[in-house]
């Protein structure tokens, strides 16, 4: 429902975004003749609760930032869509409202909300939506201590607005792209609006990524209620899920299309180890699954161009990662010699990431002769076993609890290695970062770790990083040990630091591979 004061405004506004035919356009040569490349032109609209710079808890942030700066610099024309948080105005100072206000039914009571609107320097447009009882806070989901008991609420809400706004007639993008839980109810809604006749073709394409299966949006069955839908919408084929409202299970069940963030992870979700329970659901949706790796916004992590490094460097030139070193110990007060190495671990702090193993392994890593700065953010119980672990190590192991942008980065660019033990990893953007530093990584053979590390070949000198496949202290230990062992030959070292720099993980092949499913019947 639209409210009807600025309708006018909102006419003219929507003219200003809404500018294509009804049919999606081919690019084509100036004479008319098709080009080479003959493909479809698009316009998508990318859907998340997170979205880098204006909110960021990980790496669904920067996906969504570079996923979406990669389709506009294709030519296609790009809308994303994510909350109003209070973080917001710091990153888009000019976001307008564009004079509509939205009415979202949330079980017995209609919550309005607000749409404003920002473009950014590349021309992607942002549309945010503002609620501010529901946005306005602290963190994005929980507190430190628990999740907000609101969220089935808050996304609910949230992802009705978006449908709301497709169904405005002038606003009709050709894909809708959903990322995780907290919009897979997006799909769900389209359905259910277009069962009921309340939506008019022609329909957008529905794809929803699955960035880390193991958050579902699962709320019990009293929350169900607010979707504001039939009953048999809450079925075991549907959204119920043993008794419970299974947020992400919708989406699965009605999108067009799935993806992940990386082939393994595509094959891993689909056994019972790795579905998190959803891995017979998945299976039934198996071919319309696909695996695509993230990539890496570059214009931020490049250690030739970054503005946060004490001094910037390239492979042809790596003195200046020598200084990027000597600024991080002096910042951490980590007390290393000039040859031993340094790693860094910068993650959310969840079980997920591997500090279990990490903290057992801290023993005997620092007896080895390694140093590590370690920062990250997230489950206070997670947080309080890694800093009492290394509490037993001054001077020689550097805990941060907090998000900070700055640091990540100098971790990224001072450290000799990076450390990401993960017990699962759907794809992972910081041992890509790590790459592009010359920071080797050292990575649990799972997930899109697999897919986008090389293990280290000593006979050949081919490689990338160094792998382990046991979820053991142990194994992370000899794998680390067989990086140190490396670390003191400096010609070979730097040799792999040069394969390392030289993959391009960049989002123009990503994107490509989004083009095609977008584009596909």
């Amino acid at each position: 429902m639209l409210r009807d004061d600025g309708l006018l405004l909102v006419e003219r506004r929507q003219a200003e975004f809404n500018r294509r035919d009804e049919a999606p356009k081919r690019i084509r040569s100036q004479r008319g003749l098709p080009t080479k490349i003959d493909r479809v032109l698009m316009k998508i609209l990318l859907v998340a609760s997170e979205m880098t710079p204006y909110a960021k808890t990980g790496g669904l942030g920067d996906v969504v930032g570079g996923l979406s700066s990669a389709l506009r610099e294709r030519g296609h024309e790009v809308t994303c869509c994510l909350p109003y948080y209070r973080s917001v105005p710091k990153f888009a100072p000019g976001a307008k409202p564009i004079g509509l206000t939205l009415s979202i039914p949330l079980g017995s009571r209609a919550v309005t909300g607000d749409v404003l609107e920002w473009t950014q320097a590349d021309g992607v447009r942002v549309l945010f939506i503002r609620r501010d009882e529901f946005f306005d806070r602290s963190e994005l989901y929980n507190t430190s201590v628990r999740d907000y008991e609101d969220n089935a609420e808050r996304f609910l809400f949230f992802s009705k607005a978006v449908v709301e706004l497709i169904g405005y007639t002038r606003f009709r993008p050709d894909v809708v792209h959903c990322h995780d839980w907290q919009t897979a109810f997006v799909p769900v809604q389209l359905s259910h609006k277009t069962q009921a006749g309340t939506l008019a073709p022609p329909l957008p394409k529905t794809v929803l990524t699955i960035h880390n299966i193991a958050y579902q949006g699962m709320f019990w069955s009293l929350d169900f209620p607010l979707a504001n839908l039939p009953g048999e919408f809450f079925t075991p084929d549907t959204l119920e899920f043993y008794g419970q409202m299974n947020l992400l299970k919708g989406g699965i069940v009605f999108a067009d299309s799935i993806t992940t963030v990386s082939p393994t992870y595509a094959e891993e979700i689909q056994t019972p180890e790795g579905g998190f329970g959803l891995d017979t659901v998945i299976a039934t949706r198996g071919a319309n699954l696909r695996g695509i790796v993230n990539g890496v916004d570059y214009t931020r992590w490049n250690p030739e161009t970054d503005p946060q490094l004490r001094q910037r460097y390239g492979p042809k030139d790596l003195s200046g990662k020598h200084a990027c070193r000597v600024d991080l110990l002096k910042t951490l007060g980590i007390q290393a010699g000039a040859t031993e190495p340094v790693a860094g671990f910068v993650s959310r702090l969840t079980a997920q990431k591997g500090v279990e193993i990490l903290a057992g392994a801290l023993e005997e890593l620092v007896e080895s002769g390694l140093s590590l700065a370690i920062l990250g953010k997230g489950e206070r119980a997670v947080e309080e076993l890694l800093t009492t672990a290394a509490e037993q190590f001054p001077g020689r192991v550097a805990v941060r609890i907090a998000h900070d942008e700055e640091l990540a980065h100098q971790i990224q660019a001072g450290a000799d290695m990076l450390l990401v033990p993960s017990h699962y990893e759907p794809c992972g953007l910081t041992q890509l970062y790590a790459l592009k530093y010359g920071t080797i990584p050292v990575v649990r053979a799972t997930g899109g770790l697999d897919d986008t590390v090389q293990a280290y070949d000593p006979r050949t000198g081919r490689g990338t990083g160094f792998k382990f496949a046991p979820y053991t202290s142990a194994a992370l230990v000899e794998a680390v040990q067989q990086a140190i062992l490396l670390h003191k030959q400096p010609k070979k070292w730097q040799k792999l630091m040069g394969h390392a720099m030289a993959g391009d993980f960049s989002w123009r092949a990503s994107a490509v591979e989004y083009e095609k499913l977008y584009a596909a019947p």
